[in-house]
């Protein structure tokens, strides 16, 4: 399979020819001069001077960049976590058991299996005390469904 010759476009093909045009030029002014140039030396120089005109050249056109600063949004996990302690806390301290760790431990459940989260839903049904161990194997059964 023969590969394909690379093509040039359009404006590339008018700096290079440009380019070439400039340096020659260049050259033949500092010949006529009596600098000296040697060719070598003077072909590299020009490369090096074309390039950086066309990167700032290229470089002029690029909007200019828009920086955000500020916080993030506050709907970060952290708040989230926060929350979860909270309930937990409010749930072991409080004289009488509220819903709250329930209805935690059922969303937790639904966002992963809407079934589970029914099931726990009967299962915690009448509102009681649960213990950490409780806690943990609800949370681990949860966590068995992500796996």
């Amino acid at each position: 399979m023969r590969a394909r010759p690379a093509r040039i476009s359009p404006q590339w093909r008018g700096r290079l020819l440009g380019g070439v045009a400039l340096a020659a030029v260049g050259f033949g002014a500092a010949a006529l001069f009596d600098f000296g140039p040697r060719p070598v030396p003077y072909a590299l120089w020009s490369l090096i001077a074309l390039a950086t005109a066309w990167l700032v050249l290229d470089s002029a056109n690029v909007p200019l960049t828009s920086w955000r600063s500020g916080l993030p949004p506050p709907s970060d996990r952290v708040d989230q976590a926060s929350s979860d302690l909270r309930i937990l806390t409010g749930h072991r301290q409080a004289s009488q058991p509220s819903e709250a760790l329930r209805e935690r431990l059922v969303a937790l459940a639904r966002a992963r299996d809407p079934d589970l989260a029914e099931a726990l839903r009967l299962e915690l049904d009448p509102v009681r005390r649960l213990s950490p161990a409780d806690v943990d194997r609800i949370l681990t059964r949860i966590e068995e469904i992500r796996d």
